[in-house]
């Protein structure tokens, strides 16, 4: 791979793994528009590992406080009851499923990364995740906030004062949408949240859109959806890093200081705009829904099949 290549998909992994548009798809489609021969699988999860490092960057304190409650959690009995130690407990559920998923169908996986057109098929399944769990989330808002809005006004101050003290990524939960207050996650939430992680092993199905939108589904707040997608990310990538390093070493090692340098632009270009990116998200995520990313996804899967036929028919 040349530098510039490395810059071009380093920028659009970058982007693509915290907007809901897959960026395994994008690291797929480019070189195919380009004509450019398919990326090394050792290079692919580099970059991820880069944007690994921007939710690091963004989110380190949540990080450390995580980390922290999940090791004293385990010796001190008090501390399984903060929330820090749940939401820690909850990604490790939702992590389990992308690590079986990619256990026993990494190689079968790996041969989609030379097929655009069915990176196509999987970016429509992308945006009908999305539209779904937009609306089953919007619907189960509207439920929650027209329940509120029936309670007296002592009521409404008490409920107020009960959110802020229960705010967060963890709390009691109303899967049926019936009940007063914000929907937040438990465990079950979290497993199926880790199973559209883990769905995201196919090539153009977008890891951030599928645990943000099964999340959704249940009624979480699309900003509490978004970062627990980020900090969801952080096991299911260095784990990927660290198996795909261990058995492309020594390729990288033969391609000498040309490999090493299209590796370290990609990471540099990939992590920076990867923080970017995530601070755009969390911004977007609170103001808009993700439909709009859905419509991006129709209308790229649309060139693919398009691009396709060209090349095959002219």
């Amino acid at each position: 791979m040349s530098i510039l290549q490395s810059i071009v998909l380093g920028i659009i992994q970058g982007i693509t793994e915290f907007f809901p548009i897959s960026s395994s798809g994008h690291l797929v489609v480019f070189p195919y528009f380009f004509n450019w021969d398919y990326i090394p699988l050792y290079f692919t999860v580099t970059v991820h590992f880069a944007t690994l490092a921007a939710v690091v960057t963004v989110f380190y304190r949540e990080i450390y406080r995580i980390i922290k409650a999940v090791v004293l959690g385990i010796f001190i009995r008090k501390i399984r009851s903060s929330d820090d130690f749940k939401i820690g407990v909850f990604i490790i559920i939702a992590s389990i499923p992308a690590a079986v998923a990619g256990f026993f169908l990494d190689d079968y996986v790996e041969g989609f990364f030379t097929r655009p057109l069915i990176v196509a098929v999987f970016l429509l399944v992308t945006a009908l995740i999305l539209w779904i769990g937009e609306i089953r989330g919007a619907r189960i808002e509207n439920r929650l906030d027209k329940s509120s809005g029936n309670r007296s006004s002592d009521d409404t101050g008490a409920g107020e004062k009960e959110e802020k003290e229960r705010s967060g990524l963890v709390g009691s939960i109303d899967i049926t949408g019936r009940g007063t207050g914000k929907v937040r996650f438990n465990l079950f939430i979290s497993a199926i949240a880790g199973i559209g992680q883990a769905l995201a092993i196919l090539p153009g199905i977008s890891r951030s859109g599928a645990t943000i939108s099964f999340a959704r589904f249940f009624g979480i707040k699309r900003s509490d959806a978004v970062k627990f997608s980020f900090l969801l990310s952080i096991p299911v990538i260095l784990g990927s890093f660290i198996y795909e390093l261990s058995r492309s070493y020594s390729i990288i090692s033969a391609g000498g200081r040309p490999a090493v340098l299209s590796l370290t632009a990609g990471f540099i270009c990939a992590y920076i705009s990867g923080f970017f990116a995530i601070k755009f998200l969390v911004y977007f995520a609170k103001r808009k829904n993700l439909n709009v990313f859905a419509v991006y996804c129709v209308c790229l899967s649309a060139a693919i099949f398009i691009f396709y036929l060209i090349n095959k028919f002219i």
